[in-house]
């Protein structure tokens, strides 16, 4: 069941992983170079939604995965369709780099709790961060036989088309068997697991 004909699809996986959490130390280098105003972290807090605040326990979970799990990867698959290489990157690049924004201004505004907030948020991070990658792994063969059947159209030496359909069963196969688990388990993480450790730290 786990047999995906895109042999390289884990290894291609693991270094979107890599860079992300290079993104991720980047932006919180920057951000302390910079120094932005605490206006800024509640700019940022504003755009998390309602939804997703105001929520307890499971329905907070649920909003989690909705959001997560759902909203945002159909996003990146809608991107993916557009011919142009990594666009369906971005939600994938903002999430990496606004990480590393919001730790780097926590840590600023205190520094015990800026630390206990970044060991505490981690768990949930990798796990969701991972997803993600799992997700835009799967994107970048599917988003490359799309410009391929377009390129060759214009081509007279035409080159190997990757199939569509195959591209699509890997997507499917890695997302529901792979991602949609891991950004389950982040959201229960997230809701119950690193409240707990933040308060332990405290």
């Amino acid at each position: 069941m786990l047999n995906f004909e895109d042999t390289n699809w884990f290894k291609r996986s693991l270094k979107f992983f890599i860079l992300s959490l290079a993104i991720t130390i980047i932006s919180f280098v920057l951000t302390l170079i910079v120094n932005p105003s605490i206006d800024t972290f509640k700019n940022i807090a504003r755009k998390v939604p309602d939804s997703v605040t105001q929520a307890q326990g499971l329905e907070k979970v649920w909003e989690y995965i909705v959001h997560n799990a759902a909203m945002v990867p159909f996003q990146m698959l809608l991107l993916a369709f557009i011919p142009i290489p990594f666009l369906y990157c971005l939600n994938y690049i903002t999430t990496s780099a606004l990480l590393g924004v919001i730790c780097s201004i926590a840590i600023q505004i205190d520094l015990h709790k800026g630390i206990s907030m970044i060991i505490s948020t981690i768990p949930h991070h990798f796990l969701e961060l991972f997803a993600m990658c799992i997700v835009v792994s799967s994107l970048f063969k599917l988003n490359q036989s799309i410009i391929r059947k377009i390129t060759n159209f214009f081509r007279q030496d035409k080159k190997q088309n990757y199939s569509f359909k195959t591209a699509c069963m890997n997507l499917m196969k890695s997302y529901l068997l792979i991602a949609l688990p891991l950004y389950i388990l982040a959201a229960f993480t997230e809701t119950f697991v690193s409240n707990f450790i933040y308060e332990f730290l405290q």
